[in-house]
């Protein structure tokens, strides 16, 4: 028995059954998780590793070089990048885009750089791994207060944090801002001297002294007592009154000859301050299976609840609100879908007529609520993607009712009974409109297998639209009809046409007449619209709208943090007082000095902690002011500090990108790497739409070099050893022990006094200890100091030194078009490189190209199989091939309408372009079954063209309108994101409509030889 039947004879189960679906359609929409985008996978891990003292350069080679080799081992390697800095090593593990599941690759880099720690110098830290570089905390909430210290905010932050994990939703929750404490032991060289006394013999008192050390345990009567001899340190004073043994047999205190500080770490490494105003910020991360909304309800609950507990002064506010977003995202394309739905249902209505009108409208929204149950089944969340899937979709699902209730319209109107004009178009119609709806669903098929970021961040695409397609395949083969016995009345047929028909009918004749002169129109149109596609911009993903930028800082490598402190509190004072105390244009603003704001957006290019690098987050209240407030803070900027690298970016669309203009150039000699890419730079800079031009590298850096004179350190009885342990406890301090305050372990760190510290010619005289002969020597009687300039980082990329030449764009400018402006120059510089020295592009165009090979790579299975579908339909090589001609020349409306709407070529239009394949393939198969069954009927092939095209013109006609209608709310409310991808499908549509309706019989005629009757 046929669904048709069943659903006929049990019309009121199907009637119930659709009740049934209609509200649990409801609840599933309200249940169905929200999300701003369906999200990709960061497949980056880092391993950091810290070797004190050492240069850029002993870095590279004893630490970097030697982890590298063991992680390039793994086969899931897409590209490792490292910066090696004095003292640290940053390796950036990326891994190829086709892999999903993390954990294991991450549980082999760990084994891989277990291996290769094996090789690294002494003095080196284990290497750290971190494989949660991808997390995203999308809520910040800063903590402030005028009078409280960071130990008092530190504990509130604290309690606030214990609260709020509490929470279902949440995964994790960072404190940002903490102030390390340290109990500071500075000591007077020159009193240590004088006293026969070394730092490292001071190291060695305090390490004997502050020991927790079992006593063992004692049998008494009939039970066993532990003993536990004193010796930690409890408190400060036990520290200053810790006894120091001279080489005379007295005894001194250490509170004597050093000065004992309880304080927080100086220099301090990473600061946070919230509208300058210095914060901890708590960085709060959902679960992977969370649901934003709710979470979003639950913080604002218990920020009321926490702010109503905290002392009078103390401020929690929201910095970054990404439920308040989704919100906003996801309320705007439900709009835009019940904007299409009702202007699709107002075209059934007028144009079919109140009652089969109404018919075909039911299927609308009972397909969309149908396909909320399916997407909550298969975990589908609602996000801009899937909606936009649901907005294109509209047009493609309402064909095959309006196909179905036509046919029993015309059916009854020949004599037949609802029953049996259902039954018969049912059986016609089932195959062409399943055949129809699966390939215009395989069309979708290479973005769902994608091996790409930008595959998965739009692969849902693909999903919903096959949901909708087939949700509404089955309910044209049921609820239509069901809903056909009820409310369509057995009309007269109409003896005479309209007279649009009429002049539709001339021009079909017109133009298989004239077969070959339309064929050769066509190809010159067509070819004529690629040359227009050609001048139309390029562009991957356009920025975010939200009305936030991040100004990115940077100051030359070496900068100590104070400086940084105080250039980021110069631009702070600016944005404060122009839009803050004024209440214009700014809402808020957070700084993260000494490293980048956490990962609170997807698309957001982390970096790790430098303490020349600082970024400031700013909200501006409205979008419309965000690019003038941008403009006039980065000039700002900009005119205050020549010498700091300054980059605004507003928040971006898609995979992340780090800069939009990247050209990598590789060698091995760093001298020839600055060279050519200095000759890439001044070529940019004669490049009117590019701004803000610098490598990433920076300038060289100034060092002492501390030059022992061996004889004369051999005969004082000094060791290398000995100098190296004196420098470091008089310049930077060590750690030399903890002292345990409450839960917390503080490091206790020996060091110099800060006069001695700073003071370039008391440095000179520093104290050397012999830890053979006891004896104290002036650092300039075996060494002498100089300076010598070396590179404050080196950068690789697959174990070659690379230089990235990196550049922002101007407003309205197309990086695409950078790159191939410079491409001509950058083919001529190559023939010039030495042996081993490359370039390679980045920036947007590498991300362009991933993501539209990683679509392409699977355009022939989808090509394939949509091949297949239609041969399986129509038995037949050539019906398949007259679609497939036909299918590119959709690109005439495209490359038209993005021209004339003076929009972009970007990912989204690709997707537009697939979409509209579907649509023309899917017109186009009913078409082509709809001849066969005019011819089947006894009309010559001529008559069966031109009574198929009169008869299929106004479906197609209302698949266009209501395509069009549908998708016009995403256009024009959709965002740039999505502007390109309606503007592609409604011109794309208009002009493929024209094709359906006269071409493809054109081209059937030639295929088939079809001479006039």
């Amino acid at each position: 028995m046929s669904i048709t039947k069943f659903a006929l004879e049990k019309s009121t189960v199907t009637i119930v059954f659709s009740f049934m679906l209609l509200i649990y359609g409801v609840i599933s929409f309200f249940d169905l998780p929200r999300a701003k985008d369906p999200g990709f996978i960061i497949r980056t891990a880092t391993v950091v590793t810290y070797f004190p003292g050492a240069s850029a350069k002993r870095v590279e080679q004893l630490v970097t070089d030697k982890l590298e080799k063991t992680i390039q081992e793994m086969p899931q390697i897409d590209n490792i990048k490292s910066t090696s800095k004095n003292g640290v090593s940053i390796i950036f593990v990326n891994i190829l885009e086709k892999h999903k599941n993390m954990r294991e690759i991450w549980d082999s880099l760990r084994r891989k750089v277990e291996k290769g720690s094996r090789a690294l110098p002494d003095g080196t830290s284990q290497p750290i791994v971190n494989d949660e570089f991808g997390d995203v905390y999308g809520n910040l909430i800063s903590i402030t207060s005028d009078g409280l210290n960071y130990s008092e905010l530190e504990d509130m932050a604290n309690d606030a944090k214990d609260i709020i994990l509490r929470v279902d939703e949440v995964a994790k929750v960072e404190l940002l801002g903490l102030q390390p404490q340290r109990v500071y032991v500075e000591f007077d060289n020159a009193k240590l001297a004088k006293l026969n006394l070394s730092a490292s013999y001071l190291k060695n008192i305090l390490e004997q002294k502050n020991i927790v050390l079992s006593g063992g345990s004692i049998k008494v009567d009939s039970s066993r007592l532990s003993v536990e001899p004193s010796g930690n340190y409890e408190n400060i004073k036990q520290i200053a009154n810790t006894i120091v043994p001279l080489s005379t047999g007295e005894y001194i205190y250490l509170k004597d000859i050093a000065n004992i500080k309880y304080e927080y770490k100086e220099p301090s490494t990473f600061i946070v301050r919230k509208s300058g105003q210095n914060a901890i910020v708590l960085a709060i991360s959902m679960k992977k299976d969370g649901d934003i909304i709710k979470l979003g309800e639950k913080l604002d609950n218990l920020m009321l609840d926490i702010q109503n507990k905290l002392p009078l002064g103390v401020k929690l506010e929201k910095l970054f609100d990404e439920p308040k977003i989704v919100e906003q995202i996801v309320g705007n394309f439900v709009d835009n879908l019940l904007q299409a739905m009702a202007l699709v249902v107002l075209v059934m209505l007028f144009s079919l007529g109140f009652r089969t009108g109404l018919i075909v409208a039911v299927l609308i929204p009972m397909s969309v609520l149908t396909s909320f149950i399916i997407m909550s089944i298969f975990d589908i969340w609602l996000d801009q993607v899937s909606l936009a899937a649901l907005i294109i979709s509209l047009g493609l699902l309402v064909d095959s009712a309006i196909v179905m209730s036509e046919s029993i319209m015309v059916l009854m109107q020949r004599g037949k009974s609802v029953f049996e004009a259902s039954l018969q178009s049912a059986n016609e119609l089932k195959v062409p409109l399943l055949t129809s709806a699966l390939t215009t669903s395989a069309a979708f098929l290479p973005i769902f297998l994608a091996k790409s970021s930008t595959g998965e961040y739009t692969n849902s695409i693909f999903k919903v639209v096959t949901i909708t397609l087939l949700s509404s395949w089955v309910l044209a083969l049921t609820l239509t009809p069901v809903l056909s016995k009820y409310f369509m009345k057995k009309k007269k047929l109409e003896a005479k046409e309209s007279r649009f028909y009429f002049y539709y009918r001339g021009f079909l004749k017109t133009v298989l007449r004239f077969r070959y002169l339309t064929v050769l129109v066509v190809i010159l149109i067509f070819v004529g619209s690629l040359k227009v596609l050609d001048i139309v911009p390029k562009k991957f993903f356009p920025p975010s709208s939200e009305p936030s930028f991040t100004l990115e800082l940077r100051l030359p490598v070496g900068t100590n943090i104070d400086t940084t402190k105080q250039a980021v509190g110069k631009i702070e004072e600016y944005i404060n007082q122009k839009y803050i105390v004024k209440k214009q244009s700014v809402k808020n603003f957070v700084s993260f000095i000494g490293q980048s704001a956490p990962r609170f957006w997807l698309a957001y290019d982390q970096e790790l902690a430098s303490v020349e690098y600082s970024t400031i987050l700013v909200n501006v209240k409205e979008y419309k002011n965000l690019h003038s407030v941008k403009k006039d803070v980065e000039e700002f900027t900009k005119n205050s500090f020549p010498n700091m690298q300054v980059s605004a970016k507003v928040l971006a669309n898609g995979p992340p990108v780090k800069q939009p203009i990247e050209i990598r150039i590789s060698g091995k000699d760093i001298d020839k790497l600055f060279e050519l890419s200095s000759k890439v730079k001044q070529e940019l800079s004669n490049y009117d739409e590019v701004k803000t031009i610098v490598d990433d590298w920076g300038i060289r850096n100034k060092k002492f070099v501390v030059d022992i004179d061996e004889a004369k350190a051999l005969k004082e009885g000094i060791s290398n050893l000995d100098i190296a342990i004196s420098l470091q406890s008089a310049l930077s301090g060590f750690e030399v022990t903890t002292f345990r305050k409450d839960d917390k372990l503080i490091p206790i760190v020996l060091r110099s006094n800060e006069n001695t510290k700073d003071d370039l010619d008391r440095f000179k005289s520093i104290s050397v200890y012999s830890q053979s002969s006891g004896k104290n020597i002036p650092l300039s009687q075996v060494a002498s100091v100089k300076v010598v300039f070396e590179e404050s980082k080196i950068i690789r990329r697959d174990r070659l030194k690379t230089v990235t030449v990196g550049a922002n764009i101007n407003q309205g400018a197309n990086a695409i078009a950078v790159f191939e402006k410079i491409q001509p120059f950058m083919s001529e510089l190559q023939e010039k490189f030495p042996l081993g020295y490359y370039y390679e592009f980045g920036g947007e165009y590498e991300a362009s190209g991933k993501a539209n090979k990683s679509i392409v790579e699977n355009l022939p299975l989808a090509f394939m199989a949509i091949v297949l579908l239609m041969v399986a339909q129509f038995n037949s090589i050539r019906k398949p091939i007259i679609i497939l001609v036909s299918i590119p020349l959709g690109l005439i409306g495209v490359s038209i309408g993005l021209y004339t709407m003076n929009s972009y070529f970007g990912f989204m239009t690709l997707l537009g372009i697939i979409s509209l394949s579907g649509i023309v393939i899917n017109n186009a198969i009913v078409l082509l079954e709809r001849i066969k069954l005019e011819n089947e009927n006894g009309l010559n092939l001529y008559d069966s063209i031109i009574e198929a095209c009169v008869s299929r013109f106004r479906p197609i006609i209302l698949t266009t309108i209501t395509t069009i209608f549908g998708l016009i709310p995403l256009w024009y409310s959709g965002g740039e994101m999505w502007e390109p991808m309606a503007i592609s499908i409604i011109f794309g549509l208009m002009f493929s409509t024209v094709l359906t309706l006269g071409f493809i019989p054109v081209l059937y005629a030639i295929f088939y030889k079809v001479e006039r009757s």
